[in-house]
């Protein structure tokens, strides 16, 4: 068989699992930034799972993608509507802090392995609403993330990056 033919096959496949598994068809991303380096690239094709939340709230960890929050928190550029991507790190309920280097969740260090490098920022301590989370780049020092513009709201996460299908060299799972 064709290395093509393969690539489609396999392809449709992840396709009809991830359908079955969470009811809706995947959408592709590409990453258009270096605010999840290192462990998405600029240009990473990704596969989105946008059926994961219907029954389920984001988690730790996940990596998801979502419409900005309205324009009045990005200085009021309506133009910042195409999707963006970042890590889920504090969920609803939760206090989040940054300081010394480490991110504290309800003041206990959170181990994160996939970052770039440690936080030289500091970032007071908030309490996360009810249907909110604080989502935040691997590239900590480099990314415009929940530090900057503040909480995101449920209601704007699109889906939950699964497979990074291209290029070719980087395919697998986003969580390995």
């Amino acid at each position: 068989m064709s290395r093509k033919i393969g690539l489609a096959l396999s392809g449709g496949l992840l396709v009809a699992l991830n359908y079955g598994c969470v009811g809706s068809v995947p959408r592709s991303f590409d990453v258009p930034g270096s605010s999840m380096e290192p462990t998405l690239q600029v240009d990473d094709s990704l596969l989105i799972s946008p059926g994961v939340y219907r029954n389920a709230h984001p988690q730790r960890g996940d990596i998801v993608t979502f419409t900005p929050p309205p324009p009045p928190a990005l200085g009021g550029d309506p133009m910042r509507q195409d999707p963006w991507i970042f890590r889920v790190i504090g969920l609803p309920g939760e206090t989040i802090e940054v300081r010394d280097g480490q991110t504290l969740i309800n003041e206990v260090p959170l181990s994160e392995p996939y970052i770039s490098e440690p936080p030289t920022y500091t970032f007071e301590a908030v309490t996360i609403p009810e249907d909110a989370y604080v989502v935040l780049g691997d590239n900590r020092n480099n990314a415009f993330d929940s530090t900057h513009w503040g909480f995101l709201p449920e209601e704007n996460i699109i889906g939950r990056a699964a497979f990074i299908y291209s290029p070719a060299g980087r395919l697998g799972s986003v969580y390995d």
